[in-house]
């Protein structure tokens, strides 16, 4: 019976997060700016069009701030119904961009859809790890969340080169891809209404007769009571914010100085790294369900410093191939970054309040995507203003300070197996 009930709830999640990846795959931040360098050429100056690149991929980080808010608001409340209203408003919002105009207040609007959208999203990623926390024993946790991974990676890699192929052939037929996505989608957001979680009911009157004490100020003291956790959020912010910075310059650097198609820029920027998570988050998931999360962090960072130093690799040498060899280089590492993003905190929970560890983590993620984006498309842009050639070593900045965070990484890990970590 246990068998036949966890089983029925691993079905809901694979439906559910199936149909939602058609309406993220368009809401990712690459996609999007992409479709904003070339929609909206023209309409705005170089300058602010770049910048507008920049909010778009920072977008689905910063919207992170206000995860404590959604852990605020969904105390005492069904978590996967939650969780549902949330996956609809993002359905609504792809709905809504379709109608946007190809002009400045266009622009605008659609960068506020976007960011809604992709703040609800942050609270579906707060919640969801208690969910997955409560549902899934810690032995099967990582293969659950790497199947969920594997399907949803896989379907949002579809969607996005069937997106990109369509943006090729007819640039208006975007309005279209967002309604028919959206749609999909709504199917899926729907069904994790009826999804069951563990002792649900003794968990929503536990909540409702302990009002939450979550705020700015709790989460902080948290890094301050938890040294191993403030070390290891430490190591992610330096780690994250390379990450979070090369994206912008890079999108940038594809549309002004290179020939790719917007096919190709999508198969670089989304679809080849989506596709290739299914054939690396088994492995993954193996390596951090038998390991802490420093040792899985330790190996897993050194895939993001390859990724970013093969694009700067072809930047500066012009040879288009390298592009796509980062793109799978990338794939592959941020495969085991869905597996650490998802469960990392839990190996410093221990009886506290796993979704408050995991509100940390997600609006640390946050801060660091409010600074990122910009600072890297500032550098991008400075150097460009040197002179077009400069600009191909845009990808120097984010590169040092993703080699940082693994250092950091290697450096903590090597403290825990000493026992010196806190």
């Amino acid at each position: 019976m246990v068998q036949k009930t966890l089983a029925n709830r691993i079905k809901v999640e694979l439906f559910t997060w199936s149909s939602l990846a058609f309406a993220l795959a368009l809401l990712e931040g690459g996609v999007i700016g992409i479709i904003i360098k070339n929609g909206f050429a023209g309409q705005v100056s170089d300058w602010l069009l770049n910048l507008a690149v920049a909010v778009a991929t920072g977008a689905p980080y910063y919207s992170n701030l206000v995860s404590f808010i959604w852990v605020k608001l969904s105390h005492g409340k069904n978590k996967a119904r939650f969780i549902s209203n949330l996956a609809i408003i993002c359905c609504l919002c792809g709905i809504g961009i379709s109608q946007i105009k190809f002009s400045g207040a266009g622009l605008i609007l659609l960068l506020v859809l976007f960011v809604f959208a992709r703040t609800c999203w942050s609270g579906i990623l707060t919640i969801r790890s208690t969910i997955w926390r409560v549902n899934y024993p810690r032995y099967i946790r990582g293969k659950v969340t790497a199947k969920l991974a594997t399907l949803t990676s896989l379907l949002m890699s579809i969607a996005a080169i069937t997106a990109g192929w369509l943006l090729d052939w007819h640039f208006s037929v975007f309005q279209w891809l967002f309604i028919g996505f959206s749609i999909i989608s709504l199917l899926g957001a729907f069904r994790y209404r009826y999804l069951s979680i563990r002792h649900d009911v003794k968990t929503m009157q536990r909540e409702q007769a302990m009002p939450s004490q979550i705020s700015l100020t709790r989460l902080f003291s948290i890094l301050k009571e938890n040294k191993a956790f403030g070390k290891y959020m430490l190591s992610m912010f330096v780690l994250g914010s390379g990450n979070l910075m090369f994206m912008a310059p890079l999108i940038v650097y594809l549309n002004e100085y290179t020939q790719l198609a917007k096919s190709s820029q999508i198969l670089i920027i989304t679809a080849i790294p989506l596709a290739l998570i299914p054939f690396a988050v088994g492995w993954w998931a193996r390596l951090l369900d038998g390991n802490h999360i420093f040792h899985f962090r330790a190996i897993h960072s050194w895939g993001f410093v390859i990724a970013i130093a093969t694009f700067l690799l072809a930047q500066v040498s012009g040879v288009e191939m390298f592009y796509f060899v980062g793109a799978c280089c990338y794939g592959i590492a941020i495969s085991g970054g869905v597996i650490g993003w998802n469960l990392g905190h839990n190996d410093f929970v221990s009886k506290a309040n796993p979704m408050e560890y995991m509100a940390v983590h997600v609006t640390l993620t946050g801060i660091r995507g409010v600074i990122a984006p910009f600072l890297g498309i500032s550098f991008y842009q400075w150097l460009d203003s040197l002179s077009p050639q400069s600009s191909q070593y845009a990808l120097l900045l984010p590169l040092s300070l993703t080699t940082t965070g693994g250092l950091l990484f290697v450096y903590f890990n090597r403290q825990r197996k000493l026992g010196q970590l806190n």
